[in-house]
């Protein structure tokens, strides 16, 4: 069929867009319930929203958020009946997503492309897997709809730039990746697509008020931190451009009635003069809505936190990642422990709250360096924390380090699923996966069993109930940690 007065593209194709079902269980390694919070899927809500823009029908399915078995997504799948099913996975979804791909072949005549985080950065894994005709590796826009066009053409498949396929003789192939998108040309992600946006939210303590809807607005990290792989969108940073931001905002108010935003860049305030513009254009619009963010120590300073707090930012979460200056150093953070604590400071006197991200397990981690990093989170005016172990995820500096055994021992040829930030699959030298656990505990109970922390986490979640769920679920992230 074809959509002549669509100048984007010839051919109308159904195209089915999954995230696979992935319980707390496997994405924390334990069950805690609430706490973990589900964030909307954006990387396939954009690519819905592009390739409607396209002309072609959408199907979008979060697996997850419904808690659809894979029988209940292949039968809405088969309802659809679409040509082409793409499947986004996290390492932690992987297994999940390879066992979707294969019953969907088994029971229904489909193409089907794996994306996402895991297979960007771990392109091999193609070939030891028939469960998917296709992979596509880094940003995921323009090689699907070039793929869609091949597809329907039945021409060959060398040109279309990321994509994993295989010849005539079943060899796994990777095409070079191409260009990317400019950023302000493609359409809003596909929120209208999800069942319930109120299912989404961020774990409990991240937010205040609902309903509370995700945004991002860049792609890449210009950072080298060496446990982050940028795999998909590398570390060139490309911007959505003030207005953009802007415009999307006013949609999430008025269309999706959202009382507060969580913003999900890597480094919410790069690109100052942008951003200063977007924290201009939500003041002078006078937004009435709540937001966080993460970022990183370096792009905060005494003059832009003002803005934020004036613009609405209620909370920022910083990747502190260690105590320690010479482990900062080894993990290339770019920032001292005394610039990260005059930047915490300075946020709390404005009355923003600040969360913390740490990690246990590091290269040259010893039991003086995690013991120092558990008093420097102890000293630092923290309303939460995220303690998880490092993982030198393929495709980051961190793996190769792991690789070289100079630094511990590393289990590279550990499940995916287990490259979570949750299991030791490295531990360093000097240390064992018990230590990092009980590392891991006590910085957690050290931390939130303060009568000064539960005092804060009562000013942001503003009832017992909610707080004495995410006590619980906290408790049982520190008591289920174990090693097999």
């Amino acid at each position: 069929m074809h959509n002549a007065s669509n100048p984007l593209i010839n051919t109308l194709m159904k195209i089915a867009l999954i995230y696979p079902n992935v319980s707390v269980l496997e994405r924390y390694g334990t069950d805690i319930g609430e706490i973990g919070g589900r964030q909307s899927p954006l990387g396939i809500m954009y690519l819905s929203a592009f390739m409607k823009k396209c002309g072609h029908d959408v199907i979008l399915i979060d697996a997850s958020s419904e808690n659809l078995e894979d029988e209940d997504v292949i039968r809405k799948i088969k309802l659809f009946s679409p040509s082409l099913a793409g499947i986004s996975a996290t390492s932690a979804a992987l297994r999940n997503s390879q066992r979707l791909a294969a019953k969907m072949k088994e029971t229904m005549d489909v193409k089907t492309v794996l994306g996402g985080p895991h297979i960007s950065s771990n392109s091999d894994d193609f070939g030891k897997s028939q469960s998917f005709d296709f992979a596509i590796s880094g940003e995921g826009e323009i090689p699907l709809k070039k793929l869609v066009e091949k597809l329907d053409s039945g021409k060959c498949f060398d040109k279309v730039p990321g994509l994993l396929w295989r010849d005539a003789d079943g060899n796994a192939v990777q095409n070079p990746r191409g260009e990317t998108m400019e950023l302000d040309s493609v359409p809003f992600p596909d929120r209208e697509s999800l069942k319930d946006i109120r299912k989404y939210r961020p774990p409990i303590g991240s937010y205040m008020r609902e309903p509370v809807l995700s945004m991002i607005t860049s792609r890449g990290c210009p950072y080298e931190c060496i446990f982050c792989d940028n795999g998909v969108f590398g570390r060139k940073v490309r911007f959505f451009s003030h207005e953009y931001v802007l415009r999307e905002i006013e949609c999430l108010i008025s269309k999706f009635g959202a009382r507060e935003i969580m913003f999900v860049d890597d480094t919410f305030p790069l690109g100052k003069k942008r951003f200063e513009n977007i924290l201009a254009g939500m003041i002078e619009n006078k937004f009435k809505i709540k937001w966080s963010c993460m970022a990183n120590a370096n792009d905060l300073d005494e003059k832009i936190l003002p803005l934020m707090k004036e613009a609405g930012c209620w909370q920022i979460a910083i990747g502190i990642e260690s105590g320690d200056d010479n482990i900062l150093r080894t993990i290339k953070k770019k920032a001292s422990s005394f610039e990260i604590a005059k930047i915490a400071n300075s946020a709390h006197k404005l009355g923003i709250f600040v969360k913390g991200f740490f990690m246990v397990g590091h290269p040259g981690e010893t039991t003086k360096t995690l013991e120092k990093t558990r008093r420097f989170a102890l000293s630092l005016p923290l309303s939460d924390v995220t303690c998880t172990i490092a993982t030198p995820v393929k495709g980051s500096q961190f793996y190769k380090m792991a690789l070289s055994g100079e630094y511990g021992y590393f289990d590279s040829k550990a499940e995916a699923a287990k490259f979570s930030y949750w299991e030791p699959v490295f531990v360093p030298a000097g240390l064992s996966a018990d230590g990092l656990f009980s590392a891991q505990r006590k910085f957690l109970i050290s931390f939130y069993a303060r009568p000064v922390i539960i005092f804060r986490q009562l000013k942001k979640i503003k009832s017992l109930k909610v707080l004495f769920r995410f006590l619980r679920s906290a408790l049982k992230i520190v008591f289920a940690r174990k090693t097999e």
